[in-house]
């Protein structure tokens, strides 16, 4: 019982009260957890033609993309040009044949597959596209030329359902013998198509010559698996293809092909034509135009 003195009016307790409310209060949120913050995705908008803005600068095809790299590897090998199948070798001036059909930019600086410069490339080319071992049995280089291919086209942005990463030709000579409807490529009869840039054009090897029955081309219809070489046209002209392929006697190098007055292969018992891979379909890969080919050089000894 609170005893008030007369006169003395009793203070309230309301404030304190209060006080004690508040206090209460904040210590009971400081014990409850807080929420966490929920992080708000936004998706980001869509692009549409509207939106989009036109490059200040021309974009390659695919197509237009491999033959910049096919002549860009073409030049750090040396730019060497293969000696037409109808050329003599060249001589060492004693009438032996000096060992060689390539002429090289600088003939005071020929290049190898060996050469470390040069090995270097070719190990990119080769497991870019494979992990099999490059190096054979016997310790030689296995044939690079078809890794090549596969590596350009996989440079220019073509997708192995596009272009097989492959080390053997015959993989995509079969493959776009069964072209499907959206295919960039198809396999067409090497003695009725005329190439263009950007097509591939093979010949028999071993083991597949035979097939050609002395007419300097591989009936279509007797294709097989076997050794084939394919080299990418990078230019054409009246009577004459310009092609770059890997390991064309141990190097990147230029070949000058004869055609027809229609732009059609000759046929050349030597190099029995086997097939084109022709690029064909919408654009990116259908837009190439033609590079004007490099003047012609004296074959030179090879290193």
């Amino acid at each position: 019982m609170v005893n008030v003195r007369p006169g003395v009016r009793a203070r309230s307790a309301t404030p304190i009260a209060m006080l004690v409310g508040v206090l209460v209060a904040a210590l009971a949120g400081c014990a409850a957890p807080r929420p966490e913050p929920r992080a708000v995705e936004r998706p980001a908008p869509s692009l549409t033609a509207t939106q989009n803005v036109a490059p200040a600068f021309p974009v390659p095809s695919a197509c237009e993309r491999m033959v910049f790299l096919a002549r860009q590897e073409w030049a750090l090998f040396g730019s060497p040009e293969l000696a037409s199948p109808g050329e003599a070798p060249p001589t060492n001036g004693n009438g032996a044949a000096a060992g060689g059909r390539l002429s090289f930019a600088d003939p005071a600086a020929p290049t190898h597959e060996l050469h470390a410069p040069m090995l270097s490339r070719v190990l990119v080319y080769w497991y870019g596209v494979t992990r099999a071992p490059i190096v054979g049995a016997s310790g030689e280089l296995r044939p690079w030329s078809a890794a090549f291919r596969s590596w350009l086209a996989r440079g220019a942005g073509l997708g192995g359902d596009e272009f097989p990463a492959t080390v053997l030709h015959w993989d995509y000579i079969e493959r776009f013998m069964r072209a499907r409807p959206n295919d960039a490529f198809e396999t067409r009869d090497a003695a009725r198509a005329a190439p263009r840039v950007g097509d591939l054009v093979c010949q028999a090897r071993e083991g597949t010559v035979e097939l050609a029955q002395r007419g300097g081309f591989v009936p279509y219809g007797a294709l097989r698996r076997g050794a084939y070489h394919c080299d990418l046209v990078v230019g054409t002209r009246p009577g004459e293809l310009q092609t770059i392929g890997g390991n064309v006697s141990d190097v990147v190098a230029l070949s000058r092909v004869p055609v027809d007055a229609d732009g059609r292969l000759l046929p050349d018992t030597r190099r029995p034509w086997a097939a084109v891979v022709a690029r064909r379909g919408p654009t990116p890969l259908s837009a190439c135009a033609s590079v004007p080919p490099p003047p012609s050089r004296a074959a030179a000894p090879a290193p």
